[in-house]
């Protein structure tokens, strides 16, 4: 089995706290992470641009720096997480700063941004909110394009732990995402904001059972298809265009079982 990942740990004020929640994931099971900033694109031509801040490298840090002694092939990377609210936007997603991160999700608030999120954008996940009503319906066919291109779509489990409110609408758009989608190119990562949010791996997948994926799949929400979403992320990069797509992945070959590798720019610790 491939190497179980957790894509979406959220980056706290505190680089420490940050720290924390890393060593609980890798004390958890999990060798490939993701630190989740979510950034703002500006509205309108007149408000004042908002500068996208660098990502970190959190290997610089103590106590990662001794997870990876233990740890050879953990990988802590660094996802920006956009939210789309207006055709004007869509250009922004070209910044420099933006493409220096390891993942780039998109969360579309419109049919036709998710529409162009799954036909067109060079974006690597695709991650709705979860906690409300979805404003739009997934339709199957455009949904499948965007597997088909590589891109992914998460269920996120973490707010059913904090909100009961929010449980009932992550179960109940958790099942759109499973209809649409087949069970294919979907990913669980927690949205961790506090180590109590973690739960392990097996227990994750045991989740999506509940939430309707096949045990299989359940199963490569959190391993296989973390894998195939890397690979992903490499073509993206080096092409410019996303070239690989999770079915392409021989995800059966227990010798491929770790995630590639990503290439890293240098980056500090803001403290």
């Amino acid at each position: 089995m491939a190497a179980f990942g957790d894509l979406c740990l959220l980056k706290q004020s505190d680089p420490r706290d940050t720290e924390k929640l890393i060593v609980k994931a890798v004390s958890l099971g999990y060798r490939t992470i993701a630190v989740n900033t979510t950034f703002h694109l500006k509205k309108v031509a007149k408000q004042k641009n908002n500068p996208c801040p660098e990502p970190t490298d959190w290997e610089l840090l103590s106590g990662v720096q001794n997870l990876k002694k233990v740890n050879r092939n953990l990988q802590v990377l660094n996802r920006v997480t956009v939210p789309l609210e207006e055709n004007g936007q869509l250009h922004q997603l070209a910044s420099d700063t933006l493409h220096k991160y390891d993942l780039l999700a998109v969360n579309p608030a419109t049919d036709k941004l998710f529409l162009q999120a799954c036909s067109s954008l060079e974006v690597d996940l695709i991650s709705l909110d979860l906690t409300a009503r979805l404003p739009f319906y997934l339709k199957m066919p455009q949904v499948r394009q965007a597997i088909d291109r590589g891109v992914s779509f998460e269920i996120t489990y973490g707010p059913m732990i904090r909100d009961n409110t929010q449980r009932r609408y992550v179960i109940s758009n958790a099942a759109d995402i499973i209809r649409a989608t087949k069970g294919r190119g979907v990913i669980m990562s927690s949205g961790a904001d506090g180590p109590l949010d973690l739960r392990g791996p097996y227990d994750v997948a045991n989740l999506g059972e509940l939430l309707g994926l096949k045990q299989e799949k359940a199963k490569s929400a959190v391993s296989r298809n973390i894998r195939a979403l890397l690979y992903h992320v490499e073509a993206r990069k080096a092409t410019g265009k996303s070239t690989i797509s999770g079915s392409e992945i021989d995800t059966d070959d227990d010798d491929k079982d770790l995630a590639p590798p990503l290439k890293k720019a240098k980056r500090t610790v803001n403290q």
